[in-house]
């Protein structure tokens, strides 16, 4: 859904952007003004779909649609002709304010509409009276606002104006303008209340006999009204921060209250939470079937960190299943994925649970047939709950410790074999469940729980094999080969050889997350076992992995072409962590593989470099002087001749130099830029104590001496014949 409304404002804005025509007479005109109208019109419907949540991960439509508006004005004013502009002009352009900033948007929707109220003239064309609609669009962003005197305000001034004369009777408040006012008005400091709610509708009632002329009859669309901010304050940020990495696990936030386990809440959380269910209920006894959407918005009210409350989601969840209204898999988001963050030992088995139910109900109802994210929930689930289990284990004493012998080695056994035993679940759900038919990546959700599931299960098994190596037990290398195993599986069931535009994208990022976080863990591994460098002793598979990667991202460069700059984090997040693993290097053996590596890195940042092209030195989007700085020190560890090393960090010098911010302006950087002076100051340490550091420190910085120009006149002409005839 979420990029179905961002594709589909780039289809608009990319029609709008076609269209060129400079209309000669009225009938042109008129026809180009409906087109803008059109636009105008369809952009304000995507924008006033999204979600505030959401917003941020879409364009921003606010000021182009104040050049279209310009436009249509414009064309008015040309032809003279006033018909180009009506209160349904005004009010899509109302609904393409910024819903990010809804203070402002409410404060410049507000005096638009009493501008056009006031009949007030704007060049010299009088703005047209507004409509329901007009008045329906203010009170909507006063609403997105939580400004509930706003949106009073805004309704009495329509009730005053539709009791004016014959020609005001289309200002009469109509069904959106009574489902705002009852959206607000049932809140109390933004908590619904099922006292207030009641109340609310039935004064809704008496104004539409009184003022319309017929009753309202409440369905589920009215009744749902109420409820339908609640699934958006409800959400948090803590979980889309825990999972941003290249992508946002949108759907995890839905659960986030659970992110660490069951808690407390204040109890007027409870009191509304059972305010919804009470409302509901209610519909029902009114005679209404409620929609989807006040299921979930109960199931989501629930959801407040308790355990009792997800037992109660879950309870309203099955209902839902049960019910007549069109449920869909978004509708058990919730309850899946508060389950896969509590870190409870019930977790694992309840989103199986719920895997299982919504399988054999898709044979009935094929669009509940569980996707990628709702399967993700399972490794998530296994991983959350071991890495609570390490946690307690990790901050236990070591086995070589005094006081070792008071501890219950057979318990310390059993809970080593349990949190190995998830990492195992972990990659055998990945092949006999996700991927035993093989798996295409359609869309970007796809791309998000694919790399969920990678990084989730490489994370489990690199916690295992932390855990082995700080307890001493015999089977310390196995997390390792699992780790380097399920990169392997990834190349084989990914990658395809002939993707399409889009899943080639799509499968170029899930390489870069999952390799980058094979690279971490196996340092991480390294950072506890001291003893050995497992990252090293496997260098040659990194190395694959790594021209693997490189080798997909330009045969597949073209289709690529637009996410530059997406991908970037993604490429530069693998080359630091291949480069910090580098750092665990202990044998001399593995030297000229680290150079080898770092050789590799640079060689791709500059044909990266060159991909990226951008006239006059366009915008530089990112500062990769960490990945040259780590490569400086590297060579100062693994190039043990001075001689040698200068040659190296020159080659160092040399290739970061094209992305240095002092070259000429045409020459600049258009993917990324390199600070010289952090990059010396590398350089100087990676050459220690050498009495070749200053010199060869200094070397660079000697700039070549400019050539003097020569005045050029009569006697250097005749100087200059002189010398060509000698």
């Amino acid at each position: 859904i979420a990029s179905a409304r961002q594709f589909e404002i780039e289809n608009i804005l990319d029609w709008y952007e076609r269209v060129n025509h400079k209309p000669q007479n009225l009938g042109e005109a008129s026809s180009l003004a409906q087109l803008f109208n059109k636009i105008l019109a369809a952009l304000g419907k995507a924008n006033g779909e999204m979600h505030l949540d959401e917003e941020e991960r879409y364009i921003k439509v606010e000021k182009v649609a104040e050049v279209i508006l310009d436009k249509i004005m414009s064309l008015s004013a040309t032809f003279d002709e006033k018909s180009f502009l009506c209160a349904d002009t005004f009010n899509a352009y109302i609904h393409c304010l910024s819903r990010s900033d809804p203070i402002r948007s409410a404060k410049c929707a507000k005096d638009l509409l009493l501008n056009m109220a006031g009949n007030e003239l704007v060049g010299d064309m009088n703005l047209p009276n507004p409509n329901v609609g007009t008045y329906n669009a203010v009170m909507t962003f006063c609403a997105l606002a939580d400004d509930q005197i706003g949106v009073n305000e805004i309704y009495s001034l329509l009730e005053l104006a539709s009791l004016g004369d014959v020609d005001e009777c289309s200002l009469r408040p109509n069904r959106e303008t009574f489902k705002t006012l009852l959206s607000v008005n049932s809140k109390v400091d933004g908590r619904f209340s099922f006292v207030l709610a009641k109340l609310t509708l039935d004064k809704i009632l008496q104004i539409s006999e009184s003022i319309c002329g017929e009753t309202l009859l409440p369905d589920a669309d009215i009744y749902g009204a109420a409820l339908n901010s609640l699934t958006k304050t409800s959400m948090t940020d803590s979980t889309a921060n825990r999972y941003a990495k290249s992508w946002e696990n949108e759907w995890l936030r839905y659960g986030s209250q659970y992110d660490g386990g069951f808690k407390s809440v204040d109890p007027l959380f409870v009191r509304e939470a059972m305010d919804t269910e009470k409302w509901l209920l209610h519909a029902e006894e009114c005679g209404v079937n409620p929609n989807v959407e006040m299921y979930e918005a109960v199931i989501q009210a629930q959801l407040l960190g308790t355990k009792d409350g997800l037992l109660r989601a879950e309870e309203w969840a099955t209902r839902a299943v049960s019910s007549s209204s069109s449920i869909r898999l978004k509708t058990f988001y919730p309850v899946i994925a508060a389950w896969a963050l509590c870190q409870s030992e019930r977790a694992p088995d309840r989103v199986k649970e719920w895997n299982r139910q919504l399988a054999a109900v898709s044979t009935s109802k094929p669009h509940l047939r569980p996707d990628l994210s709702i399967l993700s929930a399972q490794i998530i689930a296994w991983r959350n709950v071991q890495a609570g289990m390490a946690r307690s284990e990790e901050t236990k004493q070591s086995p070589y410790e005094e006081n070792s012998a008071c501890r219950s080695i057979e318990s310390d056994k059993e809970k080593l074999v349990t949190i190995k035993s998830f990492a195992q679940s972990c990659t055998r759900f990945l092949e006999e469940e996700v991927f035993l038919d093989g798996i295409k990546l359609e869309n970007p959700q796809d791309t998000e729980a694919c790399a969920s599931m990678f990084t989730h299960t490489i994370q489990a098994w690199g916690c295992a094999s932390r855990l082995a190596h700080l307890k001493m037990t015999t089977d310390r290398s196995q997390g390792v080969s699992e780790i380097l195993k399920i990169g392997r599986l990834l190349h084989s069931k990914i990658i395809c050889g002939d993707e399409s535009e889009e899943h080639a994208q799509h499968v170029f990022r899930l390489m870069g997350e999952s390799y980058a976080e094979i690279a971490s863990q196996l340092y991480q591994i390294d950072s506890v076992d001291g003893a050995n460098c497992h990252f090293c002793e496997n260098l040659a598979q990194i190395y694959k992995m790594l021209r693997d990667y490189e080798l997909y991202s330009r045969k597949h460069i073209m289709q690529m072409a637009s996410s530059t700059q997406q991908s970037k984090g993604v490429r530069h997040r693998l080359y630091k962590e291949i480069l910090r693993g580098c750092t665990g290097v202990k044998s001399d053996v593995d030297n000229g593989h680290v150079v080898r590596v770092c050789n590799l890195i640079m060689d791709h940042l500059l044909w990266q470099n060159e991909q990226c092209h951008d006239s006059g030195g366009g915008r530089v989007e990112e500062d990769i002087t960490s990945l040259y700085v780590d490569i400086a020190l590297l060579m100062g560890t693994v190039v043990k001749s001075p001689h040698e090393r200068m040659d190296v960090l020159t080659t160092v010098h040399d290739n970061a130099s094209h992305f240095f911010a002092h070259r000429r302006k045409f020459q600049v950087s258009s993917y990324a830029k390199v600070d010289r002076a952090r990059l010396m100051g590398a350089m100087r340490m990676a050459m220690g104590g050498s009495e070749l550091t200053e010199p060869f420190i200094r070397n660079f910085d000697k700039k070549p001496p400019k050539r003097k120009v020569k005045e050029r006149n009569a006697m250097t002409f005749v100087h200059e014949m002189l010398m060509k005839n000698r």
